[in-house]
């Protein structure tokens, strides 16, 4: 058996739904396939809570992108009538001078987007649960948040429904068959199923390498840890409207307000050990781990330190060599694309990732500069 389609996008997870919504709305036949749910819980679609931050260091790039992504979820927001981008704020804590948030706060203000330099006192005053003697300095930018990942990617779902695009869970690619001529020619499920379009796009995310196997995509998984802990007191002000998504860039720490049952989600950023998803292996949480979150907390969050209910949690990276995405076309495939590599840094872009890769597909020029993102720069590496 095989089932024409317009153009067939492999991947389920924001940027795998988004570009299916673009792709309708510019009049394609879309058809979905995911090998697990759409949400996957085990993907980094189907956690709770993405940041969505504008400080990108002195990378202004990066910050201009998102600047480009803010106005598509606020128009999902006012689409569903919920906040999927919830604007409660993201504040930067600098335990050095003259570094990160420094390179963050002079990149927004010359964007002339709203920031405001917090100092020691001031922070005391705004965050009395913040130690103050541990850092020189805060940023905060109201723009930023928190992203509902799961439930965006469930709306985004229904808004490609209705423009006319067919998911296909539980579907999981066996073989793509491939000629040097034509491109792709057609993928094959695991059942001996055919699938065959004008056009393939792979956002499988931290699947990708086991995806696209032997067309050397440079992408390493890693396990990245995280925990949830219900404050042991004074729960009301770690509130999303108290307090805001806190970030600490020279310890990797980032962290979010209560969110779920009372819960709040603690992670570190830097690069965990090489690891591969799988049913079981979400909640396997080293008590190492626990203890780095608990020097984290002692610093930074005293009163959060002695925390008794917690959770362990494990999502996963799907990272490039320097962290910037993957968005071309595959090589010696005309008709083959991808987007992934997105080095846990990605959710946030995914509306406009999603319109930059239909607009790649469809023939036209993206609006976004891919020069950052093409594979040719892993040549010779």
């Amino acid at each position: 058996m095989s089932e024409k389609n317009g153009v067939i996008v492999v991947g389920g997870g924001i940027m795998g739904v988004s570009a299916a919504y673009w792709l309708a709305s510019m009049g394609k036949q879309v058809t979905v396939l995911d090998q697990y749910d759409i949400p996957n819980a085990l993907a980094a679609s189907g956690d709770h809570l993405r940041v969505f931050r504008l400080t990108y260091g002195k990378d202004a790039f990066y910050t201009d992108m998102a600047l480009k992504t803010l106005p598509l979820w606020l128009d999902l927001n006012a689409q569903s009538g919920e906040k999927l981008l919830q604007q409660n704020g993201v504040l930067d804590l600098a335990a050095t001078t003259h570094g990160y948030e420094e390179q963050s706060y002079n990149v927004l203000k010359e964007l002339k987007v709203a920031v405001q330099k917090i100092e020691k006192a001031e922070l005391k005053r705004q965050y009395p649960m913040i130690n103050s003697k541990a850092v020189k300095y805060a940023i905060f930018h109201k723009d930023g948040g928190m992203i509902w990942a799961a439930k965006a990617v469930t709306f985004l779902v229904s808004l490609a429904q209705r423009k006319g695009v067919k998911f296909r869970p539980r579907v999981k690619i066996a073989q793509i068959l491939k000629d040097k001529k034509e491109g792709i020619k057609g993928i094959k499920d695991e059942h001996g199923h055919l699938h065959t379009g004008e056009a393939y796009l792979f956002a499988g995310g931290m699947w990708t390498p086991e995806l696209l196997k032997g067309m050397n995509i440079p992408i390493k998984v890693t396990r990245q840890y995280q925990l949830y802990l219900r404050p042991p007191a004074n729960r009301g002000r770690y509130r999303p409207e108290h307090f805001p998504v806190f970030a600490s860039h020279s310890t990797g720490f980032y962290g979010f307000p209560l969110h779920l049952h009372g819960f709040m989600k603690i992670g570190d950023h830097r690069k965990g050990p090489p690891g591969k998803p799988g049913p079981g292996s979400e909640t396997d949480l080293p008590p190492a781990f626990e203890k780095k979150c608990r020097a984290f907390l002692k610093r930074f969050i005293p009163e959060l330190t002695n925390f008794t209910e917690y959770e362990g949690h494990v999502c996963h990276y799907d990272n490039t060599k320097d962290d910037d995405f993957i968005m071309d076309r595959l090589p010696d495939a005309p008709n083959g694309y991808v987007a992934a590599g997105f080095s846990g840094h990605g959710f946030k872009f995914g509306p406009l990732v999603g319109k930059t890769m239909a607009e790649l597909i469809i023939g036209g020029k993206p609006e976004l500069n891919l020069h950052r993102f093409r594979l040719g720069r892993f040549k010779g590496r």
